[in-house]
């Protein structure tokens, strides 16, 4: 008899795999064929481990993905479908429709990101803490920006380790001359490409801080109001995969959804270095009947 450690193992491997074919020919037969076991006897120690079944899980988030390529990316809507292994558009729009109650085209045009209906990542892992809804002041940047565009998708497996390289360096360089330094995150379609995202990282200290910084520094206001915020900690490569995990496992909780603006990593300089980071996140949110 496996030990519920080997279970988990296999189950966080499992997810792994399942999580990087998302837009394949997903089913039950690959992954069984992938599992090593038998159909029955996986989909057992799946639903044991993680308490759903492997079918609704891989539905889920295979929805959850594809509603956030309605927002990210400019793909038709039957691109998306096929992408994520619906027969046709219309076969998409009613699943999507019933799982979020509302049509992908909508979904696309209405300003704010509703996450009801969004499923996150399993992990077999302790979590981390509990994000906090709080009202914020107004808050006075001054900063540079960097942009760049990816394909959907690789903003987590592939730009982790551009981020992380941004991030060193600013902690390198904002260590010297403040005890909080500030990165802000934006997302959005890209132009180069249907399937492009762009990613905007401003990396920035408190407006009077403005004479330390190059003539390339622009100034950004945080409006007050309502902000989603965690505690975080973690390597530089890491804060790709929490901003996921904030998206698609803390923010689905809170009853929210996502408004214009920036997400905020606030750095805690004196127990942050090039290599370890502490802070919190900020995420502008607005409540949700």
């Amino acid at each position: 008899m496996l030990s519920l450690q080997v279970k988990q193992q296999y189950i966080h491997d499992l997810v792994d795999w399942i999580e990087a074919n998302l837009t394949d020919d997903l089913n039950i037969e690959s992954i069984t064929a992938k599992s090593g076991y038998s159909r029955w006897h996986m989909q057992r120690m799946f639903k044991e481990i993680t308490g759903q079944t492997l079918a609704s899980y891989t539905r889920k988030r295979r929805l959850t993905i594809a509603a956030m390529a309605l927002r990210l990316t400019r793909l038709s809507l039957i691109d998306i479908a096929v992408r994520f292994g619906f027969e046709n558009q219309q076969n998409f729009t009613r699943v999507f429709k019933s799982h979020f109650m509302i049509t992908p085209g909508v979904f696309r045009r209405i300003p704010e990101l509703h996450f009801r209906g969004f499923h996150g990542r399993i992990s077999t892992e302790h979590g981390s803490g509990v994000a906090q809804l709080i009202t914020r002041d107004e808050l006075h940047l001054c900063g540079e920006v960097a942009e760049w565009e990816c394909a959907f998708g690789e903003f987590v497996p592939q730009q982790a380790n551009i981020v992380a390289e941004h991030a060193r360096r600013f902690v390198n360089f904002a260590g010297q001359h403040s005890s909080r330094g500030w990165l802000g995150f934006q997302y959005g379609p890209g132009q180069s490409g249907a399937e492009q995202q762009q990613i905007s990282l401003y990396q920035a200290l408190e407006s009077h801080h403005q004479d330390k910084l190059t003539n390339h520094a622009v100034g950004w206001t945080a409006p007050a109001g309502l902000y989603a915020t965690i505690q975080w900690q973690g390597t530089p490569e890491q804060i790709n995969p929490f901003i996921a995990e904030m998206y698609y496992n803390h923010l689905p909780e809170l009853g929210v959804a996502r408004r214009e603006g920036k997400d905020l990593l606030r750095l805690e300089m004196q127990q942050s270095s090039s290599e370890w980071l502490t802070g919190m996140f900020s995420i502008p949110v607005t409540r949700v009947d």
